[in-house]
């Protein structure tokens, strides 16, 4: 009699632990555990899978198990068996499971776990079945415990730029507790001044990332290059991301103000607005960073913008050719002129003294779109639309307007001063740890050349560091000496002072504000032309009646152009 001894079952393991803040020691546990198994059965382990840190819900796009499955359809596998401390461990979403469990089956390989032993098609959808209702409870419960936090002041989760990690009294860290990190905090006041200035925020991220400021990606645990980016500043004002819209820079905190949903043939996590009703918001004064007068004039330029791009068709699938409405205007009347005869904008031509507007489409397209008319010299058109702005501005409580905005931006520019110099001392601080830490290696006798160009490197730049420190202390705050005859002669020479290429874009956007459009038509009998100007600065005009701009006729403003003036 012949007998066969059966040969040993081979088995692969695989053990998987949720996040970072669990021991990294559970996998070796849980190999330990089926390694027992494994013994106990008289079985061979041939191969370990491990995934670390990696969700079983948030996605199947986990490496160890990707080359699990991977195997288990190979007709080459070496194993029979595969051991896990639990169905948990492989997956806790049961689509993922079921399809684990199709593909082990086909492949005639047995599923086990420590804590049950061989698993069959009814324990395995058992355990999905008690996994989806464990982790709805979950979210429910992480969901009600953070509101919890939100509504007694504290951060519901995630870091903030602009803040640090709040403690008590004694110095000890309180979860949730958060505190304002000056830096940080100089950093966000400079961003919304510069964009309430009117500063593009890709111009504001390259400020940032020339001046070498860390982004608020930097320390985080998503791969990121560490640079300033236009979408970090600019955000999306509806859902409130981005520098530019996080409320709690004014002291309010507004949570659950959107959801996070897996999708599920992309299996990416993707947010969508919650209605305002779900929102909770909590006023935490002691963390604003932002005034509010700062924070309207931000909200102001973001409404003007959207007011641009709304009123530009968009002629691209992805809706980006608006975005050409926003560029800086090079000319102070740019996109205020429209032809009298077909209502098409009218371009410019021309340089220096010689620019003059015509109508684009009969000078491109031709008399069968419009028969067009005389151009319209800018030198003359100009001093024409500002001396409306002239006459009210040199009435007494203009210049009392002024003289108060004055005072308002000093006080603006020595805070900007405080915040500049706090980050100057703060980099000073930073290259004196990194001077010391290099001698410390030097001392050692760890040096190099490229040790002591470094070391070079840092003595240069605290050196211009010192040397510039005294320039930025912030000053007193004192009225200029003749400040009414400065604003006299700035509202005197108006045209010229809003034409300068500094100043003319962000002038030509507040023109925007107060005209909505100004029609060109060609009078033939008077030989001049005549502008209809529509809009806000109606109101200002029937203040004050300039008498060079003609009467106030219907509602619009009539002026006429000899052809005197070489048009």
């Amino acid at each position: 009699m012949t007998t066969h001894l059966e040969a040993p079952r081979r088995v692969a393991l695989y053990a998987r632990y949720s996040t970072d803040m669990q021991n990294p020691m559970s996998v070796e546990d849980q190999f330990r555990l089926a390694e027992r198994y494994a013994a106990r059965e008289g079985w061979i382990i041939v191969e370990r899978f491990a995934d670390r840190a990696i969700s079983g819900t948030a996605s199947h796009d986990r490496a160890d198990f990707l080359r699990l499955s991977e195997a288990l359809s190979s007709t080459t596998r070496g194993f029979d068996v595969v051991l896990a401390e639990s169905l948990d461990r492989i997956s806790r979403d049961p689509e993922h499971l079921a399809r684990f469990n199709k593909l082990a089956t086909h492949a005639k390989v047995d599923i086990h776990t420590v804590d049950r032993g061989k698993a069959d098609t009814m324990s395995i959808h058992m355990s999905s079945l008690l996994s989806s209702m464990f982790l709805e409870k979950l979210s429910t419960n992480v969901h009600r415990g953070i509101e919890g936090q939100v509504l007694r002041g504290l951060n519901g989760g995630g870091r903030i730029y602009g803040y640090r990690p709040g403690t008590d009294a004694r110095g000890a860290p309180v979860k949730g507790a958060l505190a304002i990190d000056d830096i940080e905090a100089a950093v966000v006041r400079s961003i919304f001044r510069d964009y309430a200035a009117g500063v593009s925020p890709i111009k504001i991220a390259s400020r940032l990332n020339d001046e070498g400021i860390p982004s608020p990606s930097v320390g985080s645990k998503r791969k990121s290059s560490g640079h300033w980016k236009q979408n970090t500043i600019n955000g999306n004002r509806n859902r409130g991301t981005g520098i530019l819209n996080n409320e709690l820079y004014v002291g309010r905190r507004i949570w659950n103000r959107q959801s996070y949903r897996k999708d599920p043939l992309t299996e990416k996590k993707r947010s969508a607005p919650n209605p305002e009703s779900a929102w909770q918001i909590v006023e935490v004064p002691e963390l604003r960073i932002v005034s509010q007068e700062l924070w309207d004039a931000v909200k102001a330029r973001q409404a003007a913008q959207s007011k641009r791009r709304s009123k530009v068709d968009t002629t691209d699938r992805n809706r980006l050719s608006s975005g050409q409405s926003l560029r800086r205007r090079k000319y102070l009347l740019s996109g205020l002129l429209h032809c009298g005869l077909c209502g098409g904008r009218m371009t410019v031509a021309g340089a220096g003294k010689y620019k003059t507007y015509y109508c684009a489409d009969a000078k491109e397209k031709g008399p069968s779109v419009c028969t067009g008319f005389r151009g319209l010299r800018e030198s003359v058109a100009l001093p024409l639309v500002l001396s409306a702005l002239r006459a009210d501005l040199m009435k007494p409580e203009a210049y009392a307007r002024f003289r108060d905005r004055v005072h308002h931006q000093l006080k603006a520019d020595q805070g900007t001063a405080e915040d500049t110099l706090r980050l100057h001392d703060a980099r000073v601080r930073q290259l004196e740890v990194e001077q010391r830490n290099l001698v410390a290696l030097a001392k050692q006798g760890l040096g190099s050349e490229s040790l002591v160009a470094e070391l070079q490197k840092i003595d240069a730049d605290l050196a211009r560091l010192a040397a510039t420190r005294d320039d930025i202390v912030p000053q007193d705050i004192e009225l200029p000496e003749g400040l009414p005859e400065l604003y006299q002669e700035m509202v005197g020479n108006l045209a010229a002072s809003l034409s300068e290429e500094s100043v003319v874009g962000r002038a030509a956007d507040e023109l925007h504000e107060l005209i909505d459009r100004i029609d060109v038509d060609w009078d033939d009998k008077a030989k001049a032309h005549r502008l209809t100007i529509e809009g806000n600065l109606l109101e200002m005009l029937r203040k004050s009646a300039p008498s060079d701009l003609g009467a106030v006729r219907d509602g619009s403003i009539f002026a006429e152009v000899g052809c005197g003036s070489r048009i």
